[in-house]
């Protein structure tokens, strides 16, 4: 397991296999909620997806396709964390 266990994202492949993904971040943008993942064997690889609720109220991270939403919602997200202090808890 991880040291970030409370952050971990379990998704699954178009050929059924589990793959681990951190969640990093979540914004909220244009009505819309966007979810930033890193795959924790390629760091500083982050992905975008799109939360949202299906029919049961279930969520579900859909990704995104579109580029300038993508990128977008990747600048919002990135001068969110630029107004905290990031690092370990001491």
């Amino acid at each position: 397991m991880h040291e970030d266990d409370e952050n971990l994202v379990i998704m699954t492949d178009e050929d059924g296999n589990e793959i681990e993904f951190i969640e990093i971040g979540r914004i909220k943008l244009d009505g819309k909620e966007y979810v930033f993942l890193e795959d924790p064997e390629d760091e500083g690889s982050v992905m975008v997806y799109r939360a949202e609720e299906d029919e049961d109220g279930e969520e579900l991270l859909n990704p995104v396709e579109d580029e300038d939403e993508c990128e977008n919602a990747f600048y919002y997200f990135q001068a969110e964390a630029d107004d905290y202090e990031v690092g370990p808890a001491e």
